[in-house]
């Protein structure tokens, strides 16, 4: 069986423990599957025969479209090379995390899926979006984009209540279910490399915070950052930068040190099953990631999250843990009251605690999720 990714990629590492998570479990109880992707700049070739993913091919080059040409060929001279045809293809598996709303406009919605899912449904493919955040839907032409890949999608799963209401409120669909991050059911890496970052606090930063609709905001960010470290250090604490995604983040990693009087130090890892081991072996974490807070949230480590979306604060409220969200402010009081969330033993105590009853729970819907999709994959 031939599936094919989409919305999964090696350069956000959210985006990367996705695909190792959905390879792990659709492996698991489909055990024939062949991986498929289409190569592109956040896909190199290099990675994708690394990881053992045959590709898609696509390829058009001075205005013309040379994928017919090879898709003429016998299977027998692409498979040397990797190469995958559309019609060689038995599934497509969506796990965009968030690329279906009024941010990303209807030309994402259509390149992503919809443009392609009656071609897909006519070839007998089984299309299945998996846990993501949707919405907001107001412009006219996106809503009738989403009304297709709800019309025709085998499932679709929202990953918190409020996508769920945006995509119910564009369409009523019997195969729309609600179903967390799936990420939660794979296990981060200890590496003896960051030994030494273990029981520190863990500062995962976004440039997305610098790109909202909210210009003061976007402004104060990094000396939101630099103050929150500047209290961590003075209250005994020894803080590090994690990299989730691009040079951005390290750029304002860079930035936020420039306000520091002392440094600290900036941790890229190119493995994001390292990267969720190194939070898991953390103290506390305060991210900007969606996906390092997941990690963080799904191992019982106590939190504080800003947020550009709605997925925040509905993850946050996936564990029972609101009070996780911070704002991002300068004011030193608001600040110290979010840090004894972390910092106080007994507060601490009762998070974990809470935590990984809550974790426990969210594992549990993953895999029922995934018991879904397996079925509707092996269905004749």
């Amino acid at each position: 069986m031939l599936i094919e990714l989409r919305g999964v990629e090696f350069v956000n590492k959210g985006a990367e423990l996705m695909l190792h998570a959905i390879m792990k479990e659709v492996r698991e109880r489909v055990p024939e599957v062949t991986f498929v992707m289409e190569e592109s700049s956040r896909i190199p070739a290099n990675k994708l025969a690394e990881y053992g993913i045959l590709r898609k091919f696509k390829f058009r080059k001075f205005g013309i479209n040379f994928s017919p040409f090879i898709n003429s060929l016998p299977w027998t001279l692409r498979k040397p090379y990797g190469l995958v045809t559309e019609h060689q293809i038995n599934a497509v598996l969506d796990g965009s995390g968030f690329a279906f709303g009024d941010k990303w406009g209807s030309k994402k919605a259509g390149e992503r899926c919809a443009d392609h899912i009656k071609k897909w449904k006519k070839d007998s493919m089984k299309v299945v979006l998996l846990p993501q955040a949707f919405g907001t839907f107001t412009e006219d032409e996106l809503i009738v984009k989403m009304r297709t890949i709800l019309k025709y999608a085998d499932l679709i799963f929202a990953r918190d209540s409020q996508s769920f209401k945006y995509l119910s409120g564009i369409s009523t669909n019997a195969r729309l279910s609600l179903s967390p991050d799936f990420t939660n059911l794979i296990s981060g890496i200890q590496s003896e490399n960051h030994k030494e970052l273990e029981k520190r606090i863990v500062i995962i930063p976004n440039q997305k915070m610098m790109e909202t609709e909210n210009a003061k905001q976007n402004d104060d960010y990094p000396s939101y950052l630099a103050l929150i470290i500047s209290l961590l250090q003075e209250k005994g604490q020894n803080p590090f930068f994690l990299i989730h995604e691009s040079k951005k983040d390290g750029h304002i990693a860079g930035l936020i040190n420039s306000k520091l009087e002392h440094e600290i130090d900036i941790v890229k890892e190119e493995n994001p099953l390292i990267v969720k081991g190194i939070i898991g072996a953390s103290d506390a974490v305060i991210t900007s990631r969606f996906h390092g807070l997941v990690s963080a949230l799904c191992q019982g480590i106590p939190s504080l999250s800003t947020g550009w979306s709605h997925k925040y604060q509905e993850l946050l409220n996936d564990y029972e843990y609101p009070e996780g969200l911070c704002e991002v402010s300068l004011d030193k009081e608001y600040l110290n009251s979010k840090l004894y969330l972390l910092l106080d033993l007994g507060r601490r105590i009762q998070t974990i605690d809470k935590l990984m009853i809550n974790s426990t729970l969210q594992k549990e819907k993953s895999k029922k999720m995934w018991s879904e999709v397996a079925k509707v994959l092996t269905r004749k």
